[in-house]
This record gives C-alpha cells, structure tokens and sequence, in this order.
C-alpha cells in the first residue's frame, strides 16, 4: 500500500501515533519529508485562508452595517416624503382657507357698505316722516285753535 493514495492528515496522524520507521529508509524518509513540506503548505494555505474568510466576513459585517444604514436613510427619506406630502396638503388647505376668508372679508365689506346705505336711506326716510308728521301737528293745532275759537266765538 502506497503513502501517497492515504489523505494527508491521516498519514501526519499514523507519523505523529506510529512513529517513523528505521532510519535509513531513504523511500519513507522521502516520503515522510514530502508529507511534512505538504502538510506545512496545508498549513500556510489554511492560515491564508482563514485571513481570507475573516476578511471577508468583516467585509461582510461591513456591508451589512451598510445595509442597515442604507435601511436607515430608506426610512429616514420615507419620513421626509411623508412629511413633505403632510406640509403640502397642509399649505394647499391654508391657502383655501385664505382665499375663504379673503371672499367673506369681501362679501362683509359688501354687506357693510349695503347696510350702510340703506341706513342712510332709511335715515332720509325718518327724516322726511319726521317733517311730514311735524308739519300735521302744526297743522293740526292750527285747526284746533280755530275750532276752539269758533266755538267760542
């Protein structure tokens, strides 16, 4: 049975527990230097790797904190937009409320002045019945004093 068809940490192992055989076998000796120079370039090449896996899983850490972050603009800009629609729905019903009470302000001023008008029109009114009303009175006390004085008289 030959060394080299067994996996290499199998052969390291029955080294290791067995032991080596007689010195001065020149086949096993090359054969156990040539498992010793594989077995360090194993051992350089998992050492390689292993920084390569722990690189990469902080790469990986690293691009989920980005997600995370990228996660936390995504909802940051979704407060925004809402905010946004919220200042504009907010701003577009002040400016109905402006141009409402700009229309009632208007409408009263118009009232006001009407009023205002018909007032005055109303006092003409007054006025002329007042004068009318005066001048029965005065009429009619002047015929009161003439009835009274043919009466008397």
């Amino acid at each position: 049975m030959s060394l080299r068809r067994w996996p290499v940490p199998l052969v390291a192992l029955l080294l290791v527990v067995g032991g080596c055989s007689p010195p001065g076998d020149a086949g096993q000796d090359d054969a156990v230097a040539e498992l010793r120079a594989e077995l360090a370039a194993r051992s350089e090449t998992e050492t390689a790797l292993s920084a390569r896996v722990e690189a990469l899983e902080s790469q990986l850490d690293g691009l989920r904190g980005d997600r995370s972050a990228d996660e936390r603009l995504e909802r940051t800009d979704a407060s925004l937009r809402s905010l946004a629609e919220s200042i504009a729905a907010l701003d577009e019903r002040l400016e109905r409320e402006v141009r409402a009470r700009e229309t009632v302000a208007e409408d009263a001023a118009t009232a006001a002045s009407d009023l205002r008008a018909t007032l005055a029109d109303l006092q003409g009114r007054l006025d002329q019945a007042q004068g009318e009303t005066d001048e029965l009175r005065t009429l009619y006390a002047t015929l009161r004093d003439r009835v009274d004085r043919m009466q008397q008289g």
